[in-house]
Formats: structure tokens, C-alpha cells, sequence
């Protein structure tokens, strides 16, 4: 039986999410930046306690409390710091996990549900 070689090629996820990283970071995927982000270089982050929701809001300019949208170089995955976010509600962030993101029409924003 002959080997054959395995030629690794990246995937991407047809769904939009959004990933938590050891590192503190939320990481968009490509679906997410193409149907929501697409234009847009910052964004504001919410959250509801009740219902344990994140909240990730596009935004075009920048102000006061929101965060730069850092692009990868072709422009398919964005990411920003969530540290000081975690830090203050208490979400964990000690191993990278990833999580559905659905996107709230009246609110304008990409919701997270968080466990």
C-alpha cells in the first residue's frame, strides 16, 4: 500500500462565529467579517448579564470605547482585544473555544450566547 501525501489546505466555515482565544483576543471568521463587517474598521462590545450574551457591534468610525478591527492582510478574519472584557465579567478565556454568532437585526450587532 502506497502512502499518499496529505497537502494541507485551509477550511472555512460557511457559518458565521466568532472564537475566544487564550490569549484574550475575539477572533471573527471569515463568514462573519463578509456578511457583517465588511467596511467596517471598529467595533464596540456589550454585554447582557441576564442573558449571559456578548454583543459586537460594526462600526465605521471610531470613538471613545470602541476597538480597532485588526484585518488579516487579504482581509478574511478580524480579531481585537477582549482582555480587559473577560477580565471585568468574569468570562473565561484560558483555552480558545469558539461560538455561533447570530445577528441581532433591531440591535444592529453580532450576539455570542456564552456558557
Amino acid at each position: 500500500m502506497a502512502f499518499e501525501e496529505f497537502q494541507r489546505k485551509r477550511t472555512h466555515s460557511g457559518e458565521p462565529a466568532v472564537s475566544i482565544s487564550s490569549y484574550g483576543n475575539f477572533i471573527l471568521n471569515s463568514a462573519t467579517i463578509a456578511k457583517f463587517f465588511q467596511g467596517k474598521k471598529y467595533v464596540k462590545v456589550y454585554w447582557d448579564a441576564e442573558q449571559r450574551k456578548i454583543g459586537i457591534k460594526p462600526m465605521k468610525t471610531q470613538d471613545l470605547y470602541s476597538y480597532r478591527l485588526n484585518l488579516s492582510p487579504k482581509g478574511g478574519v478580524g480579531s481585537f482585544s477582549g482582555t480587559a472584557f473577560f477580565k471585568t465579567y468574569g468570562i473565561p478565556y484560558n483555552k480558545t473555544r469558539s461560538i455561533e454568532a447570530t445577528w441581532n437585526e433591531k440591535e444592529g450587532l453580532l450576539e455570542l450566547k456564552v456558557d
